[in-house]
């Protein structure tokens, strides 16, 4: 079977956002299949991941930056010969890594993964960005079935064009040897926040909650991996609530930090109030990292009963959920036992394994 993927996710990421990490992942362990032959048609690429994937599966150079006002230039560089390559790949599944309308359909199926539909259900004008995207698709992807459920609902899909393969975790055991060579700027036992910290992702609500404990402001700082460094409007923030000495964020936003900041964590903080599935929360729990996180259906999918759970509009039973659990040695305990066996329900093994399965009911 013939499989390729298109360049627009890791010409839109430059670092591993979630679905650049999702399409590395899959197409790495797909690679391992010698009845496969695979192709990424990436032929200008900024992502640092995937230049790591086998020469003779990644066709592209990567660039480091963009060059100023050449943007739509290379953007239309890279659709017209990526176009070019896969009509004479002559693929039987031709995977998309983003929205938009831009392959032409040849005799491949075309593959979509939806990850989420945060701006559908959030948009005062009703946008529908993924639409022309839907109708040029074969088939659909979902990592959960809250979004299968979202997409159906608000695009009227047919559930039989969509089905749910659950995103895998990262394998961080190449980490785990040099553990001891970490220095981590923190001089105080911390609460981790990994990721974007706007919008839905609910981190001001994590704080208000903390700042309202001045037993939590003792005793911990809270220390965000990924999402850039802090806003303006975030430093003011934490200065006229006298927290700046309380909150860091850590200076490299590689693998090797995030599975050190896991290790190290007394607990995750995953606020967010809407999600695909979300991974953060499952990679802390493979790691022994207790999880205390938004009861939003998608996570609450991944996590089980493995997490505790709180409203995350309510800055009130976000605290009550922190203080109850931080201190409670029965609770951290009960949680990280039931996170490891919770997250070994998620692998990119299984996902490339599921995903294959719907590619070949197509080809």
């Amino acid at each position: 079977m013939k499989i390729c993927y298109d360049y627009e996710v890791f010409w839109k990421q430059k670092f591993s956002g979630v679905a650049s990490r999702y399409y590395y992942n899959l197409i790495k362990h797909l690679s391992e299949n010698q009845n496969l032959k695979l192709k990424v048609f990436a032929n200008l690429y900024l992502n640092e991941r995937i230049a790591n994937l086998p020469s003779d599966i990644l066709i592209g150079k990567r660039i480091k930056k963009r060059i100023p006002f050449t943007g739509k230039i290379l953007e239309k560089f890279n659709s017209v010969y990526c176009n070019y390559q896969i009509s004479k790949f002559n693929p039987d599944i031709i995977h998309k890594t983003y929205y938009s309308n831009k392959i032409i359909k040849k005799k491949g199926q075309i593959i979509l993964t939806v990850f989420d539909l945060w701006h559908e259900k959030n948009s005062n004008f009703k946008s529908m960005p993924k639409k022309n995207s839907l109708e040029i698709s074969d088939h659909i992807v979902c990592p959960s079935n809250k979004t299968k459920i979202d997409l159906i609902d608000i695009y009227n899909v047919d559930s039989k064009k969509v089905t749910v393969t659950y995103f895998g975790i990262e394998n961080f055991d190449e980490f785990s040897n040099n553990e001891s060579q970490f220095k981590n700027s923190i001089n105080k036992p911390y609460i981790l926040f990994v990721g974007a910290r706007g919008r839905y992702k609910n981190f001001t609500n994590l704080i208000k909650a903390f700042i309202l404990s001045n037993k939590l402001k003792k005793d911990f700082k809270i220390l965000c991996f990924g999402g850039g460094s802090f806003t303006k409007e975030e430093k003011i923030f934490f200065d006229e609530n006298k927290v700046s000495d309380l909150i860091e964020k850590t200076k490299n936003d590689d693998d090797y930090t995030l599975y050190n900041s896991y290790k190290n964590a007394k607990c995750l903080v995953y606020p967010s109030s809407h999600e695909g599935l979300g991974l953060p929360p499952l990679e802390a729990m493979s790691l022994k990292c207790p999880v205390i996180a938004s009861n939003h259906d998608a996570i609450l999918e991944a996590v089980g009963d493995a997490a505790i759970t709180f409203d995350p509009s309510s800055i009130d039973d976000i605290l009550y959920k922190l203080e109850n659990t931080i201190y409670s040695k029965e609770k951290i305990s009960e949680i990280i036992s039931k996170g490891i066996i919770q997250s070994r329900n998620f692998s990119w093994k299984k996902c490339a394994d599921e995903t294959l399965k719907v590619y070949s009911e197509l080809s």
